[in-house]
């Protein structure tokens, strides 16, 4: 079953936008890594990566030679797939993702403390005068 996440709507995440790179393979990862927690048929991650299901089968053969998903279960006539969180290659993946997110995290901090000095500075200024 599809489960409704954030990505829905497609809005390139922080990791596409950071990489520049608008493959469909990267996309696949993304929307995987996303939902680590969640199984989904093939048709299901072609939605939740905003790509045509006759891209995702191009690039299906990559993923699974690459060991990248693997199949969970069978549910009527739909195999189910996950992100394979055993490969090594997806592991790195998870890393650059979450360094990715450290990065911008700590950026967005960095400018919500300087316009926290900015309207401080800007609050003393009728005191000084």
């Amino acid at each position: 079953m599809y489960q409704e996440t954030p990505t829905e709507d497609h809005e390139e995440t922080l990791f596409l936008r950071t990489l520049g790179i608008k493959s469909p393979l990267l996309r696949i990862l993304d929307f995987l890594m996303d939902n680590k927690a969640y199984d989904y048929s093939k048709t299901d991650i072609a939605k939740g990566a905003g790509i045509s299901r006759t891209t995702l089968s191009s690039t299906w053969e990559h993923l699974e030679k690459n060991g990248l998903v693997s199949e969970t279960r069978v549910v009527g006539r739909a195999k189910m797939y996950k992100l394979n969180l055993k490969s090594p290659l997806v592991q790195k993946f998870i890393e650059l993702d979450s360094a990715i997110c450290e990065l911008h995290a700590s950026r967005l901090e960095k400018q919500e403390r300087m316009k926290s000095q900015q309207d401080n500075k800007a609050g003393m200024q009728p005191l000084l005068a």
